[in-house]
């Protein structure tokens, strides 16, 4: 009964960060590590999770980048060992807030750079009705959708949310 709710922990943390848009096998190791008292090697993560070497090291090394895990040498420095970082806070503040950040600018540079090849009151008026009408529709969800991300931005950006994590 404990193995399967452990398996069905690791499912969770995938099916978690396949809703955020990151895959599952992220979450699913991820949780594996965690739940692992001691290091494990990329060998033993493919067994566990019934998958490829590669895709162990790949997404080993995607985690590695979030400072999601940390490589621990094994004492032969035969093999590389794997482990969870255990603090969130750590993760999120050093790891995805910053790839959030950045993301989150090149929204806001892709949003301004639409409005900015909006076309004009002038060029409007030479264009049919339909035409027209549609053009203002598409710069009023362009503004919205710049109101948002300025919002999101401010908060991602706050020092505050650097001080909760």
């Amino acid at each position: 009964m404990w193995d399967r709710e452990l398996t069905r922990f690791i499912e969770a943390g995938g099916n978690t960060t396949r809703a955020f848009g990151f895959g599952r096998l992220i979450g699913r190791l991820f949780a594996l590590l965690y739940l692992s008292p001691e290091p494990l090697c990329l060998d033993q993560i493919a067994h566990k999770l019934r998958i490829s070497k590669a895709s162990a090291s790949i997404t080993v090394r995607q985690l590695a980048a979030w400072q999601a895990v940390h490589k621990v040498e094994d004492t032969e420095g035969r093999r590389d060992f794997y482990e969870a970082e255990l603090r969130f806070g750590v993760i999120l503040k050093n790891g995805l807030l910053p790839r959030l950040r950045k993301k989150l600018r090149v929204a806001g540079t892709q949003i301004e750079r639409a409005l900015g090849a909006a076309p004009t009151a002038q060029q409007m008026e030479l264009e049919s009705v339909a035409i027209s009408a549609r053009h203002k529709e598409i710069s009023r969800r362009l503004r919205l959708a710049r109101g948002v991300h300025q919002k999101v931005n401010a908060l991602f950006s706050s020092t505050g949310l650097e001080n909760l994590v």
